[in-house]
This record gives C-alpha cells, structure tokens and sequence, in this order.
C-alpha cells in the first residue's frame, strides 16, 4: 500500500524516486467511532473539520523534529470562527509512536480535506513517507478524522493505495456518486521497467479502518514514455457534475524534463481521455501546478497549469520566462471551442512587475472567488521574486476573473514589504512558496517555510468587496501554534 511521490505543484519538498529494499509492517490504527455508511450527510463546508460552519485552515510542518527523529513533521490546524481564522482556536497534530521501520516522517507534506466517511465532517489527509540513505522511499496517505471536538489525534493509514506510484492525488467524486474518491497514480514501471501511466481510484465513503467502498483502476495513454501524475488537480470541466481531472506527466524517455497535461473525464463508468492540453498556437506545456476552478462563471470549470520553470531546450518558445500561468477554459467536450487558452506572466498587461530569470510564478496556485462578484480569482506566488536589492524575496499575485475569464487588470501584489503586512522581506524568504484561498470569509493564506532560516510562517490576508487586502492582515508561525519550531518549514503545505 505504498504510494510514491516525485513531483507535485503543491508539495514543497523536491522529492525523488527511489525503490524500498523490504517490506514496512505498519500496525492497524485504532479508531474510536463507527463506520462510515452511505447516508446523506448535511451539507458543510469540505474544510470544515469540526461541523460548526466555519472554514478551517490545516498548516503542514513536514520537517517538524522530535526525540527521535529530525523530520517527523506535524500539522497545526486552525479552526475559524465569525469573523475569520483565530490562532485563538487550534489545534496541533504529530505523527504517533508507532514500531514502524523505517519511520514515517515527513507527516504534513502534502495536505488536503473532504468528508472521506460522509459524517457530515471534513477528514484531513496528509502524505507520510519513509527514507533511507537520505532519498525518499515509499509514500502512504494518512487520515486524521473530524468531529465535533475536531480531528482525532491518532490517523488513519488509508488501505488499498498503489504501489510503486509516482505523483500526487486528489480528492473528489468521479464517478457522482455522492461519495468522495481519492485519485492517485498507479505503478511506475512494468515489470520490464517500461513506463506506465495507471492510475487507480479508491472510492467512497470510506471507513475509519482506512478502507474504501471499492477501487478501480485506468490507463493514461504513456507510450511515450511518460511518468503519470507529476501533478494532477480535479474539478468538474465538462459542466456534467463529475469531476474531471486534469494529469500533468514528466518524459523519461529522451526528453527528460519535459512533460504534457492530459485531461481524463470522469463518469460513473470511469475516465474518458480527451487529449492533451494545448495553447493557442497548438503547443504543449509541462506543469510545475495545476489547479481548477471556473474563472468566467459559464458552468465549466478551466483549467490553470502553472510553469513556474523559465524554460529548457524543450520549450523555449513558451512565454515563460520568469514563470507563467497556461489557463485552458472548459467546455461540454473538455477544453472550450469558442474560447481560447491564454498565457498569464509578468508580461501580461495589468500585472504588475517584469518577468525575471528564477522568479517562479505559476507556484502554489489556488482558485476561488475574493471580492464576492461571483468569479472565481486565481493566486499565484513568485516565491523567487527580487526587489529592493533583494533576492528571493517573494511576493503573490490575485488575478481576478470576469465574464472574459482570468485577466491582469486589477492585479493585486503582496509582499512583505507592502503596507500593511506585518514582518519586513529579506533576501531568501520565498514568500509566496505555497497559497490557499479559504472560503466563507474569503481569506488568502500566504505559506513561506524558508522564512527565518526555515522556522517558516504563514500570513493571513483579509478581503472585502475589492478583493484581498493588507490592512488587518497577520502572520504567525510554529511558536504560536505551541509547536516545535526550529527547521519545520511551517507553511510548506497548506490545507484546500
């Protein structure tokens, strides 16, 4: 049940492949409330972990230390309230002692929240690996579950996730059922070291053994030689009310680096292939992110694939110097036929700034609607922004959405050299490495784990009827959670 992980646009680590010599024995965990059934929950919020109609916000710390190992890693929750988030509410969760070899570390990497059971809760999964010899070895998706008192301490390992996988996952019904399933990628390479593209779903509800309802599996077309799921978001892009996803893969074979964007749509028989996602002018971009949201309010969501690399001999035609976003607009058949895919950067007009070497946009992208018009808006970083004679010092961008789709006019920037925001930018911060957009009350949360020699830190920014702003914004880290602090990249991964 191992799940691997080399490259996703939301996981902070770098992480690389590696086969594990032995097998890990991995003790059941216990579980203090009942199975899941299939029983209509009510309808709350999908990062509501505690049932009271608020939005919370799950912090990933994946190189969090304790006395026995340097990067256990833990996650801080902070549960909102009326007005917003309060670290006057939280929570911290830590990995177990469990007689696991080797260790499980890195939990918090990697996070993300749905009500898995359909108790009318939201459970928080987290990626939790193993490692030796310094590299990454196997992957196992973890589930802390919800409840009225929040989540339970103690997670849960999910059974029946693939071995031998390379990418990311996500969480969504794709089949419309009701249940939400969990996609991950399935084996790498066949057994003649042949690259695959599987892909496999664990279907819902789940129950708190871990266990789903079902599993299925499908093939992404990966002839070419092509790792599947270097990154991958969902969302429902054909309008039909199943989700789609959208599958970034990297080359192996020849072209190494080099990727393209795939987009399967769901149905309660499985996925459907319907192509590769291409610019305006037929071209194929690789993903560093994507996510998936509806920018212009017509019924089906785009999709956004940030390239937040400048470009290698592969695509250096692309408009990505300084990094970009490809946004490719939905329609009944997948990718719309009366509106064509767009290229935002620092060259697009409205947006401020100027596209530099090593700047990063198209980094921790998320979607969703800021100044309640009813468009969704879509946020990126530039963790490797310079200003003021500083380098890597980071800012974040808010793109707004309209009837025309993402455009750069009304582009907002952050830093924390902008009025307002609390702490001052210094050289190295990459502020912006990772965002999340929490609905409800509408607040952008900016994750920077390098911050103060990667103690890391997280801001959060208010909004109102023009969207996000600095004033009454705040910032807070490991020290205020009450968690260990020195190291733990707090901020690496942020809950959505």
């Amino acid at each position: 049940m191992a799940l691997h992980f080399h490259r996703r646009g939301r996981l902070a680590l770098a992480i690389g492949v590696a086969l594990l010599a032995g097998a890990l024995t991995v003790p059941a965990a216990g579980a203090a409330t009942p199975a899941a059934t299939t029983t209509p929950s009510p309808k709350r919020l999908h990062d509501d972990f505690n049932g009271d109609g608020y939005p919370d916000l799950a912090i990933g710390a994946p190189e969090t230390r304790d006395a026995a190992n340097a990067k256990a890693g833990a996650i801080s929750v902070v549960y909102g309230t009326s007005t917003g988030l309060s670290t006057a509410r939280k929570q911290v969760l830590t990995w177990p002692d469990r007689p696991t070899s080797p260790a499980l570390l890195w939990y918090g990497t990697n996070v993300r929240s749905g009500d898995l059971d359909r108790d009318g809760y939201a459970d928080l999964l987290s990626v939790v690996m193993t490692s030796s010899n310094g590299g990454f070895d196997d992957r196992f998706l973890a589930v802390n579950w919800g409840g009225p008192q929040g989540l339970s301490t103690t997670p849960t390992l999910l059974k029946d996730v693939p071995e031998h996988a390379n990418g990311s996952y996500a969480v969504a019904d794709v089949d419309g059922d009701g249940n939400l399933d969990v996609v991950a990628n399935g084996e790498l390479y066949g057994e003649d070291w042949t690259p695959l593209g599987d892909g496999s779903v664990l279907h819902g509800p789940f129950g708190r053994d871990g266990g789903s309802a079902r599993t299925s599996s499908f093939t992404l077309d990966a002839d070419h030689g092509m790792y599947f799921g270097t990154t991958l978001a969902a969302g429902d892009v054909t309008g039909d009310g199943y989700a789609d996803l959208a599958v970034g893969g990297q080359f192996v074979d020849g072209d190494s680096g080099s990727g393209d964007v795939f987009l399967l749509a769901g149905g309660p028989s499985g996925f459907t292939f319907k192509g590769v996602l291409k610019d305006a002018q037929g071209r194929t971009f690789e993903s560093d992110d994507i996510e998936i949201g509806d920018l212009n309010k017509d019924g089906y969501a785009d999709i956004a694939v940030g390239h937040s690399t400048d470009g290698t001999d592969y695509d250096v035609e692309l408009p990505v110097k300084g990094g970009a976003i490809a946004v490719v607009y939905g329609g009944p058949n997948g990718v719309s036929t009366t509106r064509k895919p767009v290229w935002i950067n620092q060259e697009t007009a409205g947006v401020p700034g100027v596209g530099e070497w090593r700047d990063g946009m198209g980094t921790g992208l998320s979607i969703a609607d800021t100044d309640g018009d009813g468009y969704q808006d879509l946020v990126t970083g530039l963790p490797g922004e310079d200003f003021d004679g500083l380098t890597d010092a980071g800012t974040v961008l808010v793109l707004r959405g309209g009837a025309g789709g993402v455009t750069g006019t009304g582009a907002k920037s952050f830093s924390q050299n902008t009025a307002g925001v609390p702490g001052a930018a210094e050289k190295g911060d990459r502020f912006g490495a990772e965002t999340a957009l929490v609905t409800g009350k509408r607040q952008l949360v900016v994750g920077d784990p390098a911050e103060n020699a990667n103690n890391g830190s997280v801001w959060v920014f208010p909004t109102n009827a023009t969207g996000v702003t600095a004033s009454g914004s705040f910032t807070f880290g490991a020290t205020t959670m009450g968690a260990p602090v020195t190291g733990s990249r707090f901020g690496a991964s942020l809950g959505d």
